[in-house]
């Protein structure tokens, strides 16, 4: 397969075991702290999280929103990329509840 096809470049991104799920929670959100993130991601550690969600920000599929408040409050968003991605992932739930 040509390794430069879009299916190939989406495996990339999403072919790890959190990255999706990932994205369809936070999509479920406004707005999603990282521990009540790392909770509903039943078994990720917080290093797999880290390195998931800095990996989707480096995609720019998410965004890490600092409210600069002591203490510490951090949110993390969809941007219009990642909102791009909701409706296919619709499908995709929709389909794992019918077929699996």
């Amino acid at each position: 397969m040509d390794q430069e096809c879009g299916v190939s470049k989406v495996m990339d991104i999403f072919g790890g075991k959190w990255k999706l799920k990932i994205l369809w929670i936070i999509c479920n959100h406004e707005g999603i702290r990282f521990n009540q993130l790392r909770r509903e991601v039943n078994g990720i550690t917080n290093v797999m999280l880290t390195r998931s969600l800095e990996l989707l920000m480096e995609h720019d599929l998410v965004i890490r929103k600092d409210f600069q408040t002591i203490p510490p409050h951090v949110e993390y968003y969809l941007t219009k990329k990642g909102e791009d991605l909701v409706p296919f992932m619709q499908q995709l739930d929709l389909w794992g509840r019918e077929n699996l």
